[in-house]
Parts: C-alpha cells; structure tokens; sequence
C-alpha cells in the first residue's frame, strides 16, 4: 500500500487567510511571497507587461519615454534635476532617454547661462521642454493611459479605490516618499 503523498501547500485568497491580519512586530510567520515589497513589486511588474506595455508600443514609446513624455508635458519647462526627482529614475536613465527623446524630436534641453556660476563647474543646469512633435504624441496617448488605468480602478469598488489611494499614501509617507509622477 502507498502512503499517501502530501499535495503542495496553496494558498486560497478568502478575506480571512491573509498573513497580514495577525501580524506580529517581528513578521516571524511571513513568506517571503507575503512580504509588502514582494506583493507590490509583483503586481507592478504585471501592471506594467499587461496594461501599459501594450499601448506604449502600439506609439512606439518605451516606459521611461512615456514617463518623461507625460512630466516634461505636464510641468515644462523644468529643470533636469526636478524631471530626474519627479520621475523616480536615476540620473543616468534620465539622461539617456532624454537624448533619445530629443533625437526623435520629442523633446529639447537648453543649457542655463548663469553669470555667478564658477568656470570650473562640471555642468549647466539644464531645462527641459517639450516640442509640438512631442505634444501631439503625449495628447495621443493619454486619452489611450487614461481609459486602460481607468478599467483596471474600475475593477475595485469606490471603497476599495479609496481605501487603496489612503493606504498607498500613509505608506510613502511612513517611508519617506520621493516626489514621483508616474504616468503609467
């Protein structure tokens, strides 16, 4: 006679079996799979492949590009470091796609005159700004990101919108959020 053998343990999502209910200070019973970090990442990662990367590329933008597009349109001009800030990104992808952006028309940098400033300063602060090309492929796409972020809101009940809004919030700000503008 076999013994029986033991099925994998799954998990069902019910209202009453998540591990965060009863957490303790310590999170000793916490999966890795459970971790905040770990769920949010996740789902960000299939927001981005499943809602917004089709779009983009149907208007030939990769996500940095739509993500610069859509806060250079919103805010411009604006200084370099207030897009790097505003956009979450580091300095270097900033300045990569902002050259390709620029290469394909989207949008321009001008360097800042300054008479106070040292000769032996590295660089010009640097403002950004949109071209007409670039305004006419952000007013294309944003009627396009706005109905898919809308369908997928619409998922969740005015409650749950509102309790998810409230709660992303008191999280940056436990956190110490930096000014971001995703427009995804």
């Amino acid at each position: 006679m076999k013994a029986p053998q033991k099925k994998p343990r799954q998990r069902s999502f019910n209202k009453t079996s998540s591990p965060w209910v009863a957490v303790s200070r310590s999170g000793a019973h916490l999966n890795v799979e459970d971790f905040l970090t770990f769920r949010l990442t996740r789902l960000s990662n299939a927001l981005r492949t499943n809602l917004t990367k089709p779009y983009l590329e149907s208007f030939e933008l990769s996500l940095p590009e739509w993500r610069l597009l859509a806060l250079v349109a919103r805010f411009a001009p604006m200084r370099f470091s207030e897009v790097t800030a505003r956009s979450g990104m580091d300095k270097g992808q900033v300045s990569r796609t902002l050259r390709v952006m620029a290469t394909r028309g989207l949008t321009k940098t001008k360097a800042i005159k300054s008479g106070s400033r040292s000769t032996e300063a590295l660089a010009a602060p640097v403002m950004v700004s949109i071209t007409p090309k670039g305004t006419a492929l952000y007013k294309a796409v944003l009627p396009v990101a706005r109905k898919r972020q809308a369908d997928m809101l619409l998922t969740l009940s005015e409650a749950e919108r509102g309790s998810l809004y409230s709660i992303i919030d008191k999280l940056s700000a436990t956190i110490g959020n930096v000014e971001t503008a995703d427009a995804e």
